[in-house]
């Protein structure tokens, strides 16, 4: 399988059979990102201890790819501190506009492939949005509590 395969199938993956799609049960940080112009809605719960995220998941609806993003985010950021909440999030975002890998070495390779298979959605611009809201959203939200 060559690598656009592998980043193909995980998107896929993520957007049929996505993980952490639920309400948490305890919160204490929400935030809702919105895409009008593609119909995509994620509203992402989380709970923060000791500046840890110790549970994430989200519900919402949109296309595949924002699904596929807002899972793969899930996935990615349990256990981070919000300091690598936000490194993490403007590098995910800085390699879908501008493929560049350089991710924070705190990340493990697993979570880098997962994150690298959005790197193709740059080349589609009107798409650039659904991966990316999900984590805009997060990212404002830890910085706007932090102020």
């Amino acid at each position: 399988m060559n690598i656009k395969e592998l980043y193909k199938n995980i998107i896929l993956d993520h957007g049929t059979s996505p993980r952490n799609r639920f309400r948490l049960q305890n919160f204490n940080h929400e935030t809702i990102g919105s895409n009008p112009l593609c119909g995509d809605k994620v509203h992402i719960f989380f709970n923060v201890i000791d500046d840890l995220i110790d549970q994430i998941s989200f519900v919402g609806e949109g296309c595949a790819i924002c699904i596929a993003s807002s899972s793969v985010m899930t996935e990615v950021l349990q256990n981070k501190s919000k300091k690598e909440v936000v490194a993490i999030s403007k590098y995910f975002i800085n390699v879908i506009i501008n493929k560049n890998h350089t991710f924070p070495n705190f990340l493990e390779q697993d979570n880098k492939t997962k994150l690298d298979s959005f790197m193709s959605i740059g080349e589609f611009p009107t798409r650039i949005k659904c991966a990316t809201l999900p984590w805009i959203a997060i990212e404002s939200e830890l910085e706007k509590k932090s102020k």
